[in-house]
Formats: C-alpha cells, sequence, structure tokens
C-alpha cells in the first residue's frame, strides 16, 4: 500500500457523488455503505457502489485512485451482504467500522477470503483498514492490527461529534486535547505493529477551513500521514499538510548530503545548520524524501 494523504468519503445511496469523487484529486475514495446509507437504502446502494468501483477503474487512465468500501461491522447481520455485493468488482481495499476486537478482523478476512476464492482472486488480494472509534477498541489496538496479513493502515475516529468523543464524553476543542492520548496511542500501536499509514479521521466543519488545517497540521506531527475527508473541497487543504514542502525537500536533501560526507571521513554525527544529526535524522531524512517521491 502507498502514502494517502486524502481518503474522500461518498455516500453509496448517491451515485452522482461517486461518479464525481474521482476527479475531486483525492488519492484514494471511500464508498460507503455504512453511516450515510439509511439501513432500508443499503440494497439499493450496494448495486451503486459496485458499479461506481467498475466504473472508476475504468477511468481510461492511469493511476486511477484506488477504491475503498466502508461496510457494516459484522454485528449487524449486514457486512456479509455488503461483501457479496462489492467484492466481484474488485475494489482496492474494505474500511471496516467500530472494531472492537481482534475477532472483527478475522471475521472480515475469512468473508473475503472465500469471496476471494470464489471470484478468481489472489488470497489477500484486498486490503483491510480497522477504524476504531471507542475507547475498547483503541485498548486492543495492537490485537487488531496484527489479527491479519490484509491490514495495510489502521484509522482514527477523530470527528468533533463523532463514536469516538461520545464513547469518551469529552468535548472538541482547536487544540485536540481529548484526543491526544487516542491519536498518539494509535500510532504507537500502529507502528508496533508494523503498520506504516495511520490515518486520521473526518473533519465535520466545511466552513472551516482554518481549523481543518490546524487539525490536519496536529495529526500531521503526532505522526499521521494522512485523513479522511467528507467533501471534494476538502481535499487540497489536507494535501497542502500532508505533502513534504519544498523547504522540507530541500533541508533533507542536505542533511543527507552532508551526513553522507561525514560518513565517508568516519564520523557518524555531523554539524548541519547548527544542528548535530546522526544515524535517526538520517533515516527520517530518507523517509522524507520517499514520501516526497510517492506523491
Amino acid at each position: 500500500m502507498r502514502p494517502l494523504r486524502s481518503l474522500l468519503f461518498s455516500p453509496g445511496i448517491r451515485p452522482e457523488m461517486m461518479e464525481k469523487a474521482p476527479r475531486s484529486g483525492a488519492d484514494a475514495l471511500i464508498f460507503d455503505l455504512e453511516d450515510s446509507v439509511p439501513r432500508s437504502g443499503r440494497p439499493e446502494a450496494r448495486g451503486h457502489v459496485a458499479q461506481a468501483i467498475s466504473r472508476t477503474k475504468t477511468l481510461g487512465r492511469e493511476g486511477a485512485p484506488p477504491v475503498f468500501v466502508r461496510v457494516n461491522h459484522p454485528s449487524t447481520g449486514e457486512m456479509e451482504k455488503d461483501l457479496e455485493a462489492v467484492v466481484p468488482a474488485r475494489p482496492y481495499g474494505v474500511i471496516l467500522p467500530k472494531v472492537e476486537t481482534a475477532g472483527d478482523v478475522e471475521r472480515l478476512d475469512s468473508v473475503l477470503s472465500a469471496l476471494e476464492a470464489s471470484a478468481g482472486f489472489a488470497p489477500g488480494d484486498i486490503a483491510v483498514v480497522p477504524l476504531l472509534e471507542s475507547c475498547r477498541g483503541l485498548h486492543f489496538t495492537y490485537e487488531i492490527a496484527t489479527a491479519s496479513p490484509r491490514v495495510r493502515a489502521m484509522a482514527f475516529s477523530s470527528g468533533e461529534e463523532g463514536d469516538f468523543m461520545v464513547d469518551i464524553g469529552g468535548r472538541w476543542t482547536p487544540e485536540g486535547e481529548a484526543f491526544l492520548y487516542p491519536r498518539s496511542k494509535l500510532v504507537c500501536e500502529a507502528r508496533a505493529a508494523g503498520i506504516e499509514f495511520p490515518l486520521d479521521g473526518v473533519f465535520m466543519n466545511l466552513g472551516d477551513e482554518a481549523a481543518l488545517l490546524r487539525e490536519c497540521r496536529l495529526a500531521r506531527n503526532m505522526g499521521y500521514t494522512g485523513k479522511m475527508a467528507i467533501h471534494p473541497k476538502q481535499v487540497a487543504a489536507i494535501h497542502s499538510v500532508f505533502t513534504p514542502s519544498d523547504e522540507e525537500i530541500e533541508y533533507n536533501r542536505g542533511l543527507i548530503e552532508a551526513f553522507r560526507r561525514a560518513e565517508a571521513e568516519g564520523k557518524a554525527a555531523v554539524e548541519f545548520r547548527g544542528m548535530m544529526v546522526d544515524y535517526a535524522n538520517l533515516k527520517r531524512a530518507e523517509q522524507i524524501l520517499a514520501l516526497a517521491d510517492s506523491f
């Protein structure tokens, strides 16, 4: 899985929005069968989503954005129906909401494996991104992240009045105090599990781009590599934060060059622009340049 700065949600019940989504510039798309679809509309939405996946993959241009589908949680009895409808269209991945245990991921993995075999896909072809939306889910982050090789990213429900905030009984602030620990724990546990891409959740206020930018910076500073979006107008702001800037690229190229010169002289530390740097700084600089190259 490559880095994804933005993942844009589109309701599965709105085919016209899914049709427009690939033109948003988002790095990936999420066609939703869960919260944005009324229960009575899910059968219809499944058909729309399957068609939208196929349409997006045949846009006639290389690099069409990967498509994820947010399915319903196994406990609803809807997950299997969702997957039976959309897996034949071969989405890139599945967003599993409200994950609380490794068993949730294992059940999804089992259903996906059977459907992949029926469709003739390679085993493990479809990725899984667990979305943690409760304190219980956060408690088992590492177990969830390691429950299946399909898990290639982890996502945090950071919505202002979303499920996680309701669960902790906190209050949203621009500084994000209520989510400082949950965000940090998810990043650390995901990294410990070998997951490279922690993803921050949606920002609900479409009229406050300054607050969106602030929240993106907070998430990036804490180790997140991308953020989910609920409207195409949010994509540019998200990319502006999660894309390494020209200044970052220039600085880190210089750092690597300076360190390599010092290394050739038998040194493992060097002063660069007033800061002592060593192998840890070198590794971080290489990561940032690799991230820039991927975009």
